[in-house]
């Protein structure tokens, strides 16, 4: 590679690498915002529209995966990081090196959010499933009534499988 497709290639990583920083970025408030709605239990809106615009960002993610598809394709290497290392030392190069590790703990702490948030989620789901079984008066289980009442020993109705 010569100095100047050299040169090309690192501003091509450079602003991808940005691009991925931002909507990564943004894809942590959204997340963030998301969990922060689930822990008010009452606030389905604002649990949507975190949702709605973590699913934008998720959207602009994937089309800049596919330009660094195209990009490590026509380099010729598996990762980003494999392409930084093909190039000589320069302050670019180390500024593409950090936006890569900030990348890397952006992911972590998303990924954390967004396991508090599936929790969130499933302990939501068990109070709803709790509430509806109670509102529809499901019995326990079958066999509480006395053998001279057997009426009294069946289940009520249930509306999903889980019994309270």
């Amino acid at each position: 590679m010569d100095n100047e497709s050299m040169k090309t290639t690192l501003d091509k990583i450079l602003e991808l690498l940005k691009k991925e920083l931002s909507l990564m970025l943004r894809l942590y408030e959204h997340a963030e915002d998301q969990r922060k709605a689930l822990k008010e239990n009452l606030n389905a809106k604002a649990v949507a529209d975190a949702t709605e615009a973590a699913d934008a960002a998720l959207l602009e993610m994937e089309a800049c995966e596919k330009g660094k598809v195209a990009l490590l394709a026509e380099v010729e290497a598996a990762t980003l990081g494999d392409a930084l290392g093909r190039l000589p030392y320069s302050k670019e190069k180390m500024r593409a090196r950090q936006y890569m590790k900030r990348l890397e703990e952006l992911t972590e702490k998303l990924k954390a959010v967004i396991d508090t948030n599936q929790r969130l989620l499933a302990h939501d789901m068990s109070y709803l499933t709790f509430s509806l079984n109670v509102m529809t008066a499901a019995s326990a289980a079958p066999g509480y009534g006395t053998p001279d009442a057997p009426e009294q020993a069946t289940q009520g109705r249930k509306l999903f499988d889980q019994s309270i």
